[in-house]
């Protein structure tokens, strides 16, 4: 179980996290937003796009662990969401979204009483979270990325 010290440094990071990822963006040119990051991985531009899809569902999971009894948490298949149409659109609706949800997301975070953070629900591929586990989760889903396109500007 987290600290409230370290629970707040995790709220700290989703909250800045959208701040974060375009000026990595912003870091990189044009013609790298559809390269590779690595030979058989995502580019940046579907990587925005999955950071929207998989921190809309985080938000969700949250939620739904604030709100029922041990809910279930149902995993998606990203590389097949990777695929449609949208994740070759412009990034802006993604980044648009990537700010509401993450404001929202730490607001819904931040004044929670101790005992909500053991919370659980419970994920069809990797068992029982509590919210605490969700949350570094998360911060560390961000932090990978935001790695991923730091490779890019080099």
């Amino acid at each position: 179980m987290l600290t409230p010290i370290e629970r707040q440094k995790l709220i700290e990071k989703l909250a800045n996290f959208p701040n974060l990822l375009e000026e990595r963006i912003a870091q990189i040119n044009e013609t790298q937003l559809d390269v590779p990051v690595r030979s058989g991985e995502w580019t940046a531009r579907e990587i925005v796009h999955h950071l929207a899809d998989a921190h809309l569902h985080g938000y969700i999971r949250m939620k739904l662990v604030l709100t029922e009894s041990n809910p279930i948490l149902k995993p998606y298949d990203q590389d097949a969401w990777a695929k449609l149409a949208d994740a070759k659109m412009g990034m802006q609706p993604s980044l648009e979204i990537l700010r509401g949800v993450h404001e929202r997301w730490a607001r819904v975070l931040q004044d929670l009483p101790e005992s909500s953070w053991a919370r659980t629900g419970v994920h069809l591929e990797n068992g029982l979270l509590s919210l605490d586990d969700l949350l570094g989760h998360y911060v560390e889903h961000c932090e990978a990325h935001l790695e991923q396109m730091g490779q890019l500007k080099q």
